[in-house]
């Protein structure tokens, strides 16, 4: 009797064990660190993990510990301490903000985020319980750093006929100083992708601010005619090439713009808004007049029936 005991006690630990290892198998996160060692003091820095679960049959409720006594105050939720996961959605996005203390002493800060996923269950039963740890480790430092990554391919808009082409590139900056391509290199294709028309370089272009992630364009004149197009974009860091990228686009007719501008409409309306104001006013003034004459009219007649009745009645 007791060896059937001890057997039961044990298969029923190890079935709790490897309940307990599949629980925990069916939630991560990716990547499991917030991680950035080119910070300064006042800097203010973005990561987005992703809370993952294998089978997110229902609507979890996820409960964040910031565990960091020194940095504690510099990092944030963006969603908050405690916010649903959906059911259907195997990955959750959650971005962690650190915003670094403009009187933070330069070195190395450590620390680490929890994340619970809690099933609320029904009323008798036990709350389903998966758990994650994201590492925190930020550096502070001095030195400046200088560094970006390309996201996604390069975008070429529509091209007016006569008007420069625009050439679009989303670029995160993971340095802690602002940056800018060093160079975007145009050739322009025929369709066919045969033919050299014409080739240009791009040196001007708008400056994105430290772990700042933007879409940013620069103009080049290529005097094309109407018709369809391919290009090959080469973007440059420091004279080095991030790569080639192949894009198609097209030269369409000019549109002339004759609607007014959000600027040129207030400063049409500014100019004639006394004018406006005034007709108004006296469209209400002659409004009122007329309705006072009407009124008067009306009680003129009143007047006279009153007169004419008390004179047949004395007759």
């Amino acid at each position: 009797m007791k060896k059937h005991i001890i057997l039961t006690l044990i298969v029923s630990f190890i079935g709790m064990f490897g309940l307990t290892c599949i629980v925990e198998a069916g939630f991560g996160v990716s990547p499991p660190w917030v991680k950035n060692n080119y910070l300064t003091p006042g800097s203010h820095f973005e990561q987005t993990v992703y809370l993952s679960r294998g089978n997110p049959d229902q609507e979890l409720m996820a409960e964040v510990t910031i565990d960091a006594p020194e940095i504690a105050s510099w990092l944030t939720i963006e969603k908050g301490l405690r916010f649903p996961l959906p059911e259907g959605i195997k990955q959750f996005p959650m971005k962690v903000l650190v915003d670094v203390p403009a009187d933070a002493a330069y070195g190395s800060y450590h620390g680490y985020i929890r994340v619970r996923a809690i099933s609320q269950g029904q009323p008798g039963q036990v709350s389903t319980i998966l758990g994650a740890r994201i590492d925190v480790d930020l550096v502070v430092t001095e030195k400046g750093y200088a560094d970006f990554k390309i996201k996604g391919a390069p975008f070429i808009p529509d091209v007016e006929l006569g008007t420069p082409m625009v050439v679009l590139v989303n670029i995160e900056n993971i340095g802690n100083v602002r940056i800018r391509p060093s160079k975007v290199h145009v050739d322009i294709y025929d369709i066919s992708h045969k033919i050299l028309l014409r080739s240009g370089d791009i040196t001007e272009m708008e400056w994105v601010e430290p772990f700042e992630t933007r879409q940013v364009g620069g103009e080049l004149l290529m005097d094309l005619g109407l018709g369809e197009y391919w290009a090959d974009v080469t973007v440059y860091k420091d004279g080095e090439s991030l790569g080639v990228y192949k894009i198609h686009f097209e030269v369409v007719p000019y549109v002339e713009k004759t609607e007014l501008s959000e600027g040129e409409g207030g400063e049409f309306l500014s100019k004639f808004f006394p004018f406006i104001g005034a007709g108004i006013i006296l469209l209400a003034v002659s409004f009122i007049l007329v309705w006072l004459e009407k009124k008067k009219g009306i009680f003129k007649k009143k007047v006279v029936r009153k007169r004419r009745k008390k004179k047949e009645e004395i007759q």
